[in-house]
């Protein structure tokens, strides 16, 4: 069985850290979970990429405690703050949780959008991507701007963040 970790670090410094980790100690891979959403300025589409979980990196072990030296490593890498719940106390995230950073890592380093369509009764239907599986935790869903506000509780900490979506255009069948 594989046990998710989570670590808390200087926000803005995810994708540094990792990098002087990996070059200074290694041990284990860690999980900057990005996405990509469309963003309006001044009228013009743009794609944006950031963080998902900003100060936030994930690691997987194959035992319930990392290994000291693995622990002692990510201490050293300058801009750590702890390992959740705290370093002192550490415990891997629940099953629950472990599920669904697994399904977020699964998509790659950057998560893109989903293809959905939405029922008769105006509710989303997620057709693949990343929001599949995600449905019930989906709390807003901003169709001009293309994004679901999906929810999350980490640690028994509650987080929202933003999806981005393309909506999948139904046809009306004959005789509508």
């Amino acid at each position: 069985m594989m046990y998710f970790f989570a670590m808390q670090i200087m926000t803005g410094q995810e994708d540094a850290y990792i990098e002087l980790y990996d070059k200074t100690f290694g041990g284990v891979r860690l999980h900057a979970i990005k996405k990509t959403i469309l963003s309006r300025k001044k009228g013009k589409v743009a794609r944006v990429t950031s963080m998902m979980f900003p100060g936030y990196l994930f690691f997987q072990c194959d035992q319930e405690y990392p290994p000291s030296l693995v622990v002692r490593g990510l201490k050293r890498t300058r801009n750590f703050v702890r390992i959740l719940p705290a370093t002192n106390g550490i415990k891997p995230l629940s099953e629950r949780d472990s599920t669904i950073i697994r399904h977020l890592v699964s998509y790659g380093q950057t998560i893109g959008t989903s293809l959905v369509t939405f029922d008769e009764n105006n509710r989303i239907k997620v057709i693949q991507g990343p929001l599949a599986g995600l449905e019930g935790m989906i709390v807003k869903v901003d169709r001009r701007k293309r994004r679901a506000k999906v929810r999350l509780d980490l640690n028994n900490s509650p987080i929202t963040f933003d999806l981005g979506f393309e909506m999948l255009e139904t046809t009306p069948r004959e005789g509508q």
